[in-house]
């Protein structure tokens, strides 16, 4: 039985056997499997790789990894080149001078003008030498990419032709050179015989004809993988016989990270007359040139200039509207045919009504109008569609009323907002609407909108401190023509409560043992909903709620406040809240706590570079930590740090500025105590 873990540890040991594997890039490998043998071609990544190879030569080592499916006993490497492959001399070159690729790499490989030329530290000649470089680099690995036999030549390609249909190999390839600072990344590849598979050939081939042009293109991601460049092939005798249009290969050329997904090429025609076909090939790495892609064929086209324009409109029986155009006979071969778009409204979004696919059509009869409408048209083929900048109106007879608006529903909030809405008519010749209001259902209805209004939603602001307890709205819809509707169902809503609920009284404040108690009589409104406890000290801005307390059982409610400090004043008042939120509260009251003993000394003592703070603290309550306040030059006193000890460094001091300090006490029951003396420090 086949042991793929077995076979799996094995690739990974073949894969660190190597110290060259890293991520670090060098030459990458491509096998291409035959029926009876494999070939390889392999490039460095880059120039300074490509130089190296071009001096040293590369090593083709093969492993035997399956045969017959199972991991063979015998492990040995097989090396397939007696020595590195490295470019042929070049005399051995001349022969196949008419092959131009050979021509090229030769040129690449054995002329460099800047060969023995020192730099001598001028950094424009350091960078004419590097793109020297660069562009030989580049043109050499194009030419081994369009010809086998310069690949060959180059010293990139092997056939190995003794591999077997049975066995599958890993190939890799490395510079032999024995500098072990120059660190090439080794090319691996795993493949057999039997994974031998047909050229494909390229698909997605689509065509945008133009005046005497047309450009091409086809998918390129796909098989990129297989093939590098493209033959791209004409037809002029109805796919008969084809030619190539260009001498070389298409490539497709990018910037460096960009993989783009479609390659293009366009190619100029004799006239607009003659049906043209094209295919595409693809040439692999190998030299080897794939089955010709499905053909596509088409003609020339002249470009739309001038859009067709409508001279005539004519209402037939107040039902349909005929629309008659006219546009240049002469272009009817190279147009698809008309488009009609419509709308309401001069300026509003225009929907297409009609598409004609006949180039000679000239009229065209709307059965289905609005009582106004504004047209356009359009010519349009494949390539584009030009539309008429003129604008046709047309309208029909109305005297017909809209239906009368449906399910008017609206409320109105606490400060006397009314929101009405109502579903949207489905009345094409549809103005809008107008709202009307009364006091009563049997007085007579108030226009509320004199303007017509487009929305279906209506915002009004009533007087809500009435005694009338309800307020009734109607809605008519309008058309264009000005014919109104009958009114909607009346829609009544009802004033909200804005009536605020009994104040609370606080009866009385005294601080006992533990904190302040606060005795209060609570509201006495049936729709009381809660009571909520503020306080601040008499030095804050604003009160803050410590307590809040449900709907009200008893007439009296006390509190006891213990989150108080010694020596301080405490305003509290009480706010009663109904169930429609309205609140009303109650007079303030003040209490103060008795005060404590308490002396805070705070000393500095200078030290280079920093300063350390002491303190002596005496109070009758526990200190739990202590407040450091800073303060720099001319700035603000502003909390610096805290500490739970009796002192404090600070080593974040800066020379010829001036500091002060001071400290606050935090006790356990979450009082804080005054401010300490201020010390001064300048370093």
């Amino acid at each position: 039985m086949f042991n793929y873990r077995l076979f799996i540890f094995y690739i990974v040991l073949l894969f660190s056997c190597n110290d060259s594997f890293s991520q670090r890039v060098g030459v990458q490998l491509l096998c291409s499997p035959r029926k009876d043998s494999i070939l390889l071609r392999w490039a460095p990544i880059d120039q300074k790789a490509w130089k190296v190879g071009n001096q040293f030569g590369y090593s083709v080592m093969r492993y035997t990894i399956l045969r017959d499916n199972e991991i063979p006993a015998d492990k040995s490497p097989v090396r397939l080149t007696n020595e590195p492959l490295k470019p042929r001399p070049l005399n051995e070159w001349e022969q196949y001078e008419s092959d131009k690729y050979v021509s090229i790499a030769a040129e690449c490989i054995f002329n460099d003008q800047f060969k023995g030329v020192k730099t001598g530290g001028d950094p424009f000649m350091a960078v004419k030498k590097y793109n020297n470089d660069q562009h030989r680099f580049s043109f050499a690995l194009y030419s081994a990419d369009q010809s086998l036999k310069a690949a060959s030549l180059s010293g990139l390609y092997i056939a190995d032709k003794s591999a077997k249909s049975n066995e599958k190999y890993l190939y890799k390839v490395f510079i032999a050179t024995a500098d072990t600072a120059l660190k090439v990344d080794t090319a691996i590849a795993f493949t057999g015989v039997s994974e031998y598979q047909p050229l494909p050939k390229p698909f997605d081939l689509k065509a945008e004809w133009g005046d005497k042009v047309v450009s091409l293109s086809w998918n390129f991601i796909y098989l990129k993988h297989i093939y590098n460049s493209y033959f791209v092939e004409k037809s002029e005798d109805g796919g008969k016989t084809y030619k190539p249009i260009t001498e070389n290969g298409v490539v497709q050329l990018a910037d460096e990270g960009v993989t783009p997904h479609q390659i293009y090429k366009s190619d100029t025609l004799i006239d607009n007359e003659t049906k043209y076909y094209y295919r595409v090939k693809g040439i692999s790495a190998f030299g080897e040139v794939g089955p010709p892609s499905d053909s596509i064929f088409g003609q020339g086209t002249k470009p739309i200039v001038t859009a067709p324009t409508i001279i005539n409109n004519e209402v037939v029986d107040n039902k349909k509207i005929k629309l008659t155009w006219e546009f240049p006979d002469d272009m009817n071969r190279y147009i698809t045919g008309f488009r009609i778009y419509s709308s309401s409204k001069p300026k509003g979004r225009k929907h297409r009504i009609y598409e004609s696919k006949l180039p000679i059509e000239r009229t065209f009869t709307d059965t289905l109008p609005d009582i106004t409408n504004y047209y356009t048209i359009s010519v349009f083929n494949q390539a584009k569609e030009k539309f008429s900048n003129i604008i046709t109106y047309s309208q029909l007879v109305d005297s017909f009323p809209p239906k009368p608006p449906v399910n008017v529903i609206g409320s109105i909030d606490s400060i006397g907002k009314v929101t009405l809405s109502w579903n949207r008519n489905t009345d094409k010749d549809l103005e809008g609407y107008r709202v009307y209001s009364s006091n009563s259902p049997n007085f007579e209805f108030i226009l509320e909108t004199p303007a017509v209004i487009k929305d279906t939603v209506f915002v009004d602001t009533i007087n809500i401190k009435t005694l009338t307890r309800s307020i009734y709205y109607r809605v008519r819809a309008i058309d264009l023509r000005q014919n109104q509707s009958a009114f909607s169902a009346i829609v009544k809503l009802n004033r909200p409560d804005v009536i605020p609920p009994v104040s609370p009284v606080i009866k009385s404040i005294d601080e006992q043992k533990g904190g302040i108690l606060i005795s209060w009589v609570n509201s006495s409104s049936i729709d009381v909903a809660s009571h909520q406890l503020f306080r601040k000290e008499r030095s804050d801005l604003e009160f803050r709620e410590i307590a809040k307390f449900g709907k009200p059982i008893e007439e009296m409610s006390t509190y006891l406040d213990k989150k108080v400090a010694t020596g301080k004043e405490y305003i509290y008042y009480l706010a009663a809240e109904d169930e429609s939120g309205l609140k009303s509260n109650s007079k303030t009251m003040a209490c103060k706590t008795a005060g404590i003993k308490e002396v805070i000394k705070l000393s500095k003592r200078e030290e280079t570079g920093k300063v350390k703070l002491t303190w002596d603290i005496k109070s009758d309550k526990k200190v739990i930590k202590v407040l450091i306040y800073r303060k720099v030059g001319e700035e603000q006193l502003q909390l610096y740090d805290n500490s739970i000890t009796d002192s404090y460094i600070d080593t974040k001091l800066s020379p010829e500025k001036t500091y002060e300090y001071r400290i606050k006490a935090i006790y356990e029951d979450e009082g804080s105590s005054e401010f300490s003396n201020t010390v001064k420090v300048k370093l």
